[in-house]
């Protein structure tokens, strides 16, 4: 619940993906496995393009075994054609499954471009007015528990990666979130608004070179409601209060489906002259908890968390544990000793516990 002077509401907050879609069309995990393939046949890095075709229907699919069959479909009938052309010495290599159930192309060049691409229909371009990831995000939430909440009601929708957030401009035949979330309010007349919190790239005003990322509010509400001009306003300053975003919904997505909390200012530094060293906090933390090393672009030494036998050092283990609890250092000391001793202290203070490297809670 929220109140001010001049505004009071009640709202629901879901996160919306397409988390569903992507597990009934594994292109990914189709591109992985073939890339594996390839490294396992020796084949140079690149030059692999992937293109799949889709059922055209009322909701399109990819036309992609299941992805419970897919690794075993990518051993017993992709593996071994490219095998097959490598020993007769094709180049390009190229795999055509057309048939009732698949429809894939692929082509291996091995003296290509080093990079690899793809491609595959929209399947997740909402073409289904009711029927579609945001729309089902929230008509759960109105038609939850915020039906027993009184007064103005709303329902505020975070990106996690989802095609209808991802861009106002739609392709034909499909749906604007905001078409959506109209219809939502159409159905649901006990819900007053609905904000859409979508993550978006694009230049900057001041500088038209550089891409930034940033949150685009879309406050969507019925046609002629008087109070439209507080409550976008109200929503205005509470984005401009949110910390930037540091990547794209979709890598977001991606970088919270990883393991450990790898984000930060790995392998930058400062020096000024001979006297200052200015480095990444997390990755000094790191470095002295036994997981990275300096050299070779902070390259890992350990797996996060020590998946050997861990370190041996009491002093490591301490910076370890620390890491593990996501306390990072609030204040490095150094502490003279005394005018009998032959060297000073170096003391690390850590912090509470820091929300971008620890678990939710």
């Amino acid at each position: 619940m929220f109140e001010n002077a001049a505004i009071r509401f009640t709202a629901d907050v879901t996160c919306v993906s397409d988390d569903g879609l992507d597990e009934r069309n594994p292109f990914e995990e189709l591109f992985r496995l073939v890339q594996a393939v390839k490294s396992k046949l020796r084949l140079p890095p690149g030059g692999l393009d992937i293109r799949v075709s889709a059922n055209r229907n009322t909701q399109m699919t990819l036309r992609l075994p299941p992805r419970k069959e897919l690794h075993d479909f990518v051993q017993n009938e992709i593996r071994p054609q490219i095998r097959e052309q490598m020993d007769a010495g094709a180049s390009p290599i190229r795999v055509l499954i057309d048939d009732d159930r698949v429809g894939i192309e692929i082509t291996i060049d091995p003296a290509g471009s080093e990079f690899s691409s793809g491609g595959y229909a929209a399947y997740d371009a909402p073409t289904e007015l009711t029927s579609n990831p945001l729309y089902n995000a929230v008509k759960a939430k109105a038609s939850g528990q915020l039906r027993h909440a009184a007064g103005v009601k709303g329902i505020i929708v975070a990106d996690g990666d989802n095609a209808a957030l991802g861009n106002d401009r739609v392709g034909l035949g499909a749906y604007s979130p905001r078409q959506i979330a109209m219809e939502l309010l159409r159905q649901y007349s006990s819900i007053d608004f609905v904000l859409l919190l979508a993550v978006r790239e694009g230049m900057t005003i001041t500088s038209p070179s550089y891409s930034m990322t940033y949150v685009n509010p879309i406050l969507v509400m019925r046609e002629g409601d008087a109070r439209r001009a507080d409550f976008a306003s109200l929503f205005a300053r509470m984005v401009e209060g949110f910390p930037k975003p540091v990547n794209s919904a979709v890598n977001g997505a991606r970088r919270a489906a990883e393991r450990g909390y790898d984000l930060g200012n790995h392998g930058e530094y400062k020096t000024v002259g001979d006297k200052k060293i200015r480095l990444s906090s997390r990755e000094l933390l790191e470095v002295l908890a036994g997981l990275r090393v300096f050299d070779d672009g902070v390259a890992l030494n350990l797996a996060p968390g020590g998946e050997s036998n861990g370190p041996k050092s009491e002093v490591t283990r301490g910076f370890l544990r620390a890491l593990s609890k996501g306390r990072m250092p609030s204040s490095i000391s150094v502490i003279r000793g005394s005018d009998d001793e032959n060297d000073d202290w170096i003391e690390f203070e850590f912090g509470d516990r820091d929300p971008a490297i620890s678990p939710f809670r």
